[in-house]
């Protein structure tokens, strides 16, 4: 997950299940170890299925307890997806897998939240009325976040060209934003950077088998999120729709499904290349490494940390800023990276040699 650049949450700690794989760890109902945890993940799940798809009809409360509304809402969800309802949802058994692939492809949760968090307006024992549609801002930021990428793609193409064949200018170009000290680049770690830039260039002009662009099924809007420019899953691009991180923040429990990038109201109120800036930081977690290798894109530091030029050479070239400015200098002009506000900690650092024309070209003197 990537926080704003002027997010007050400057670090985050998550604690990360994949649901479609044991997002439980014990039975949940009758009969069952009945965990804490795992029974208000339930709660969460079920409160997010509408009552005609079997979801409760009023909304049960998330307080991991199980008492007879909760268990009257898992038989009556088991009843619509087992031939012999038990009453009871195994970790490794057909209910939890059923309702995880229903709230993943289910359109009217909100995006990004579960339960009673995407019902802000309703509590528990209210009656389970469908979610709010994204209002007109939504619609407007997922459309420009789309035509950024689309904007971005021909240079993006030439940047993957010259990484690839790895020119003077260009390895002097990656040692600017990614070299410590007398630590340099190698050919190696440019040709992961090759790598993230490839990817992000192959979902922005690829089409499916449909005729439609990859990234038109990957950008979505959480009008929720207050604090936020955007927020995506770490190596989102490994796993499908139909899979999913549960993110514990602040007390907070965040739905973050795969191949999703989530665009929020701070992007919307953002202006000029502020937004390619936040579009690119975003694309740079969600092609990385998948979450928890230990090599994902994380957020080392931000634009606005004092550390943020200070970073080792393996934080720089792992930390979503850092790759993100890199791809933005590349793909609009060092002058323009250099006249950007959230970059005025570190101006002068990117207004030195090598520069980017505005045709984009790299010139070292």
């Amino acid at each position: 997950m990537a926080l704003g650049r002027n997010s007050a949450r400057l670090s985050c700690f998550f604690l990360s299940r994949d649901v479609t794989d044991r997002p439980i760890r014990h039975s949940v109902g009758r009969g069952g170890a009945n965990a804490k945890d795992d029974t208000r993940l339930i709660q969460e799940l079920l409160n997010s299925v509408p009552p005609l798809e079997g979801g409760p009809d009023r909304l049960l409360a998330e307080d991991g307890l199980i008492g007879p509304r909760t268990q009257a809402a898992i038989d009556k969800y088991q009843s619509t997806v087992l031939s012999q309802p038990d009453g009871r949802i195994d970790p490794d058994g057909p209910t939890i897998k059923a309702l995880a692939g229903k709230i993943c492809e289910l359109p009217a949760i909100l995006p990004g939240r579960l339960g009673l968090n995407a019902r802000p307006n309703q509590k528990a024992g209210s009656p389970a009325a469908p979610a709010a549609a994204p209002s007109g801002v939504a619609a407007t930021a997922v459309a420009d976040g789309k035509r950024i990428l689309k904007d971005l793609e021909p240079r993006i193409r030439l940047l993957r060209f010259k990484l690839t064949h790895q020119f003077p200018p260009t390895v002097a170009f990656c040692n600017k934003h990614f070299a410590t000290g007398k630590s340099t680049v190698t050919p190696s770690e440019i040709a992961f950077i090759n790598r993230l830039v490839a990817a992000i260039d192959f979902h922005v002009a690829r089409f499916n088998s449909f005729g439609i662009l990859l990234i038109d099924n990957i950008i979505l809007f959480d009008p929720k999120d207050t604090e936020d420019l955007g927020w995506t899953v770490r190596g989102g691009n490994k796993l499908s729709t139909r899979q999913f991180q549960i993110y514990s923040d602040k007390g907070k429990t965040i739905k973050a499904p795969g191949q999703t990038v989530f665009l929020t109201n701070g992007f919307a109120a953002q202006t000029g290349f502020n937004k390619h800036w936040t579009v690119l930081h975003e694309m740079a977690h969600f092609v990385g490494p998948r979450d928890g290798s230990g090599i994902q894109i994380d957020d080392n530091a931000y634009a606005f940390n004092k550390n943020f030029l200070k970073l080792s050479k393996f934080q720089k070239l792992h930390n979503a800023e850092t790759i993100s400015l890199f791809i933005l200098e590349a793909c609009v002009g060092t002058a323009n990276v250099v006249a950007l506000p959230d970059l005025s900690l570190h101006a002068a650092h990117f207004d030195t040699f090598p520069k980017v024309s505005v045709a984009g070209d790299i010139v070292t003197s």
